[in-house]
């Protein structure tokens, strides 16, 4: 059984940084990473993906300049899903690159696997081909967040997703429905605006981002609407279907 001065749990932000500053003060460092690459929700679901889709649409829709040219101006007339995760993939192999060589130069492990405790010191990594156990004095967990999937909307990766699902679409949708106007909500809703899609924002409250400033969310709301948002505050969802291709509210 490997010993080490400290184990991390989760290569987000959090974890990623308390490995190397602790491989900085000579402590042995094990980071543990359930998903495929290192980087956590923030590089592969989170913060980066969400605004390299943000600014690819702005670039390839041609949306800064269509102030000057006219709001039929385009950089690129037809979008696809594929000119999209074309650019994500990109930048998030980029990301990926930076961060193993910054554990490769602080010494820090890192294994792939889903950890479980033992009991308070000790540990068994679940890995594709094995279980493997390591102890160590220290641990930090940072596990990260997943999307909120109520139990009585059928999620199907296709047509009703969660946000980190609809990194991975296939096609773009001619209408978007979104439920809940908070930062993550809002954000996707004005991106796929951006490509002409037709979008409806659901909000059960009476206002959009309450810990914003009312004067710049009322601009905001207007520039919404002008662009050609629905927005349904006090709305409330009681059931999500798809009797075909399309999901129904």
């Amino acid at each position: 059984m490997q010993a080490y001065d400290l184990i991390v749990i989760g290569s987000g932000p959090a974890g990623r940084r308390a490995a190397v500053q602790a491989a900085k003060l000579k402590k042995s460092v094990l980071v543990i990473e359930k998903g495929r690459r290192v980087g956590g929700v923030c590089v592969h679901t989170g913060t980066i993906p969400s605004k390299t889709l943000r600014e690819t649409v702005l670039n390839l829709s041609g949306w800064r300049e269509r102030g000057f040219y006219g709001r039929g101006h385009r950089n690129k007339q037809t979008i696809t899903a594929d000119d999209l995760s074309r650019r994500l993939a990109i930048t998030l192999d980029h990301e990926v690159e930076i961060l193993e060589h910054q554990f490769a130069r602080n010494s820090v492990h890192w294994i792939r696997g889903e950890a479980r405790f033992i009991d308070p010191l000790h540990i068994e990594v679940v890995t594709d081909t094995a279980h493997q156990r390591f102890t160590a004095e220290r641990f930090i967990i940072a596990v990260g967040t997943e999307p909120y999937r109520p139990k009585n909307i059928p999620f199907d990766g296709e047509a009703i997703l969660d946000p980190d699902e609809i990194l991975d679409l296939k096609r773009l949708p001619r209408s978007l429905s979104v439920i809940g106007a908070g930062v993550i909500g809002i954000e996707y809703a004005t991106i796929f605006s951006a490509l002409d899609v037709k979008v409806t924002v659901i909000e059960p409250s009476d206002k959009l981002l309450p810990f914003i400033d009312r004067e710049l969310v009322d601009e905001f709301v207007h520039d919404m609407r002008d662009r050609g948002m629905t927005l349904r505050l006090q709305s409330k969802v009681k059931r999500v279907t798809r009797p075909a291709h399309d999901a129904c509210l």
